[in-house]
């Protein structure tokens, strides 16, 4: 199995280790941040991103941290 280091453990990185376990590689993700940060920002996941998810086997977690938000400014 071929190793891979990916810097950043945003939605981008943690996706990018799930599809490059899944292709049979072996991710590491590193973060330079000392923890989870206390604030955080609302992920829109609609359209292809909503696809992606699926395929991904995290619709239904994801369905259920839903906020329901309606907008924002």
């Amino acid at each position: 199995m071929k190793t891979v280091l990916i810097s950043g453990a945003g939605v981008a990185g943690c996706s990018l280790a799930h599809w490059l376990r899944r292709g049979g590689f072996a991710p590491t993700v590193v973060e330079r941040a000392p923890g989870l940060r206390p604030g955080g920002q609302a992920v829109d996941i609609r359209g292809v991103a909503l696809d992606v998810v699926e395929r991904m086997g995290l619709l239904g977690p994801v369905r259920a941290a839903a906020t329901h938000m309606r907008g924002m400014s």
